[in-house]
């Protein structure tokens, strides 16, 4: 099922890339018109349910899943359950704003709009839904910022009713970014809330 996915998108991928851009004296486009919808792709044994080792609950009321030979964060600096990243263990370092794992997840208080809004260095935006949720997936590749120029970052927005899970996969120096993504897709994707 995963290869007729990645079968499925060459051809569209393909007709895309020949289309001819439009050519006249047409208004600069807003960021929001820019960005272009994703083109769904797995990668096949990322994240596969048979090899999850790990499962954990949040106290901000999600449930999710993690491959076997990835880990989680314990409660302390940041709430358990909310880092996660190849290995036996990760460490969130204190008092410091060094990101350590590649999928982080939260809950932020507000709406999925207010939550999920349209940045500048977007590439990829969809909005779908998660467990019959409404949801936002979305694709950067950072300007300016927090990270250095160039950084890939995929991130998910799932409304709660009032509250959003936020979700997001970092490119991290050394580590395997494709790899990253296709487990935050996958503990999106299996996500359970125990929030109404």
């Amino acid at each position: 099922m995963r290869a007729l996915t990645l079968a499925a998108a060459v051809p569209l991928l393909a007709l895309t890339a020949c289309a001819s851009p439009v050519t006249g004296s047409a208004s600069p486009a807003s960021a929001a018109d820019r960005v272009q919808p994703a083109v769904p792709v797995t990668v096949p044994g990322a994240a596969d349910p048979e090899a999850d080792a790990g499962r954990c609950t949040s106290d901000a009321g999600y449930t999710v899943s993690f491959p076997a030979d990835w880990a989680t964060n314990a409660a302390g600096v940041l709430p358990a359950c909310s880092w996660f990243g190849p290995g036996e263990e990760v460490v969130v370092p204190e008092a410091s704003d060094v990101r350590t794992a590649p999928v982080t997840l939260r809950v932020v208080d507000g709406p999925l709009a207010q939550a999920a809004p349209v940045y500048p260095d977007e590439v990829a935006r969809t909005t779908t839904e998660v467990g019959g949720r409404p949801a936002v997936r979305t694709e950067q590749v950072t300007t300016v910022g927090l990270y250095p120029a160039g950084t890939r970052i995929t991130s998910w927005a799932v409304d709660l009713g009032g509250r959003t899970l936020l979700a997001d996969a970092v490119e991290l120096p050394g580590g395997d970014h494709r790899r990253a993504v296709a487990v935050l897709d996958a503990m999106v994707g299996e996500l359970r809330t125990t929030t109404v």
